[in-house]
């Protein structure tokens, strides 16, 4: 071989060695651009110090991302919404952004300061630490970056619509932006927002105006709109829809029960309460429900002997309810009961609820029945067809799986 043979493969090997150089350089940019494509909204961590020199530095608002550890819709929001390249942008361009843990370090004051009650909490604060908006629950894409952008207008930030409101500002379209603001952020004053701008409507029962009281009044018997409600409820069932309309009631029931301190072991009590809600035909029912449901896991035996007398009375005078309360009753007596003629009662209520909706959670009720009455071959078909419907539900299985073994050893 020649010199410039030696010459000519060397050159090629340089031009390999190049030509391979430059495809792991694009690999690495190709990584670390799909790397920041991914990265989603850029937090600091539990330094609310160091959030607000960065936010003076950059003449910035702060978003805080209060949670919890067990809060499912946090951690939602982490896997889906903070994660979005559009909100993302948004958010690292227009606020520096710090997550705090509300029950570690600083987060318990910090709850405190800021009157943090539900999870996730979303605060906007300015850098001098001073709260000028905020949300409250999961939000979506859509949803969030339209918070974003709110907060990071000053005349769309709650705390400036709360003082404009104060002030006395009474137009129509800026009380209902107020009211739908302290609905978001969970803070009350809506009801007396939206008060001041039914009181200039001429006819309250309008298809828009029926929406509004609904969205925007106070679920409580002290709220003067939601006695209305109350009132009319046929034309707001059919303008909003009955479970919705029911829904709301049912909530401010229950709500009213602990705010007026109603003694939930008195039935009577109960009964006169529940009938400002739903009628003096209906109140009775409510109660017995509300008091069984209070009885269910009050500590104690007596309490239990109570809850085991009363439920039977309760279910056979009430043959039409909602598969979620078939369970948990059905459940709490396979808890509490080796009475095979009771045991026999819950799986007639279990299999209510299954006929209503088939899933894993009263499929493993029904096995947890069956295998106390001694029945290992039902017991263990429902069994397992819970945990077939748990893999596709994305629910934890490992209890079922125990009570199979338990079954097969039978």
């Amino acid at each position: 071989m020649g010199i410039s043979d030696i010459i000519v493969n060397f050159s090629i090997s340089k031009k390999k060695l190049m030509k391979l150089f430059l495809i792991t350089i694009g690999l690495f940019a190709s990584v670390s651009i799909f790397a920041q494509e991914v990265e989603g909204i850029r937090f600091i961590l539990a330094d609310l110090t160091k959030a607000q020199v960065q936010a003076t530095n950059a003449d910035k608002i702060i978003f805080v991302d209060a949670y919890t550890t067990w809060c499912g819709p946090c951690k939602m929001m982490d896997r889906t919404t903070f994660k979005d390249e559009e909100v993302a942008k948004f958010y690292n361009d227009n606020f520096v952004n710090l997550k705090m843990d509300m029950e570690k370090g600083k987060g318990p004051t910090f709850a405190q300061k800021h009157s943090v009650r539900g999870y996730p909490s979303l605060l906007f604060l300015n850098a001098r630490g001073d709260l000028v908006h905020r949300s409250l629950g999961f939000q979506d894409e859509k949803r969030f970056l339209k918070l974003g952008q709110s907060a990071s207008d000053p005349s769309q930030q709650v705390i400036t619509l709360q003082n404009r409101f104060e002030s006395g500002e009474k137009d129509q379209k800026f009380l209902l932006n107020y009211a739908d603001a302290l609905t978001m952020a969970g803070m009350s004053g809506y009801d007396e927002a939206t008060q001041a701008y039914i009181e200039q409507e001429k006819n309250w029962n309008t298809s828009k105006n029926i929406k509004v009281l609904f969205d925007y009044s106070k679920a409580s018997i002290d709220s003067k709109l939601f006695q209305y409600m109350i009132a009319n409820k046929d034309l707001f069932e059919a303008e909003i829809g009955m479970q919705k309309v029911e829904d709301k009631i049912s909530f401010a029931a229950s709500s009213d029960v602990r705010s007026k301190q109603v003694d939930t072991t008195d039935k009577e009590a109960l009964t006169t309460h529940f009938a400002k809600y739903f009628g003096v035909d209906h109140a009775n029912e409510r109660a017995t429900r509300y008091y069984l449901n209070n009885l269910m896991y009050s500590p104690g035996e007596i309490n239990e002997q109570k809850y085991l007398a009363d439920v039977q009375l309760f279910m056979a005078s009430n043959p039409v309810l909602s598969f979620k309360s078939l369970n948990a009753h059905a459940w709490r007596i396979y808890e509490l009961s080796d009475d095979r003629l009771l045991l026999a009662q819950a799986e007639s209520w279990i299999n209510k609820s299954i006929e209503q909706e088939k899933n894993s959670f009263n499929l493993d009720t029904k096995a947890s029945i069956l295998y106390k009455l001694g029945k290992k071959k039902e017991a263990l078909k429902a069994a397992e067809e819970s945990v077939k419907l748990a893999g596709e539900e994305g629910s934890d299985p490992s209890a079922t799986e125990e009570l199979i073994s338990k079954i097969k050893a039978m």
